[in-house]
């Protein structure tokens, strides 16, 4: 038995032994939220990894969906055209790639992302 744990021991990439470790931590937490953590081995690599965990370790994070992401660079393209630009907003709102999205989420995205932008430095100091 212990030579065939070794075997599949030694046939792991760094990225699975990542991922073991990561699950190894989830299951001797039991946090929920930990589950999926082990995916991240294979998303990231080796430094992105590290950084990660350096940066956010016992955080709890959520992430946001493609969709969710997607919405907020149509609100910053909105943005763009209406208050860089100066495209009239009805023109703006049609140069949009919005299928997705109704008027109404991208608009308040907009007055969202506008106030961000009013109000936030983004630049790292």
């Amino acid at each position: 038995m212990r030579k065939a744990v070794k075997e599949k021991l030694e046939g792991l990439e760094m990225t699975d032994v990542y991922s073991m470790i990561l699950f190894a931590v989830y299951k001797m937490k039991d946090i929920p939220e930990y589950h999926t953590l082990s995916e991240l081995a294979y998303i990231l690599d080796n430094d992105s990894l590290f950084n990660f965990l350096e940066y956010f370790g016992g955080m709890t994070i959520k992430v946001p969906t493609m969709k969710e992401f997607k919405l907020v660079i149509n609100a910053l393209l909105l943005y763009q055209y209406v208050d860089i630009e100066e495209i009239p907003f009805q023109q703006a709102l049609k140069l949009l790639d919005s299928e997705d999205y109704k008027t109404a989420e991208i608009k308040s995205c907009y007055f969202k992302v506008k106030e961000v932008l009013n109000n936030y430095d983004f630049r790292r100091k």
